[in-house]
């Protein structure tokens, strides 16, 4: 599955990616903000994307074009992941080997320790961790300390969904 975000959903898409769903991000194009509608509409269309937002009326006219849309009405991302995933009836999983770039949306591919000298903080490179880089940008990835905050949102999500399920 695919989508596209408009530009109120960037911590949305930035966990989507986590969880390994290739995500256009309408805030990572060149778009002049008075164009971004209708390049949105077009995207979710040639590529068969499910276009995510928070703009009612860019919703509606998805709908009237007769493409698949959610409308996100939370604020928070762990409900807005409930929301999609009870929408679609597709349950989010983050798994590390699966994930996206959260800055580019390219492919991660797991590195060896060696690969990352230099390119990480000394504790980072002893600490044991895996690291994976994007294949598109550069960025490297490992299991930090914001790990537990990622672990955390995610047990929210698992128990906030079976809630409202």
């Amino acid at each position: 599955m695919k989508f596209v975000t408009d530009g109120m959903l960037g911590k949305l898409t930035r966990w989507l990616r986590l969880s390994g769903y290739d995500v256009v991000y309408i805030g990572n194009l060149s778009v002049p903000e008075k164009d971004q509608d209708e390049v949105l509409l077009d995207l979710a269309r040639r590529e068969k994307r499910v276009l995510l937002t928070r703009d009612l009326s860019l919703y509606r006219s998805a709908r009237k074009a007769g493409i698949k849309t959610v409308p996100i009405k939370t604020g928070d991302v762990t409900s807005q992941l409930v929301e999609i995933s009870k929408k679609l009836g597709h349950r989010i999983k983050i798994d590390p080997e699966n994930s996206r770039c959260t800055a580019c949306n390219g492919v991660l591919r797991s590195v060896n320790r060696e690969a990352v000298v230099g390119l990480v903080p000394d504790s980072v490179l002893k600490s044991g961790k895996k690291f994976w880089r994007c294949s598109k940008c550069g960025k490297i990835y490992w299991e930090g300390k914001h790990w537990k905050t990622i672990i955390e949102t995610i047990s929210r999500y698992n128990e906030l969904r079976e809630q409202t399920c």
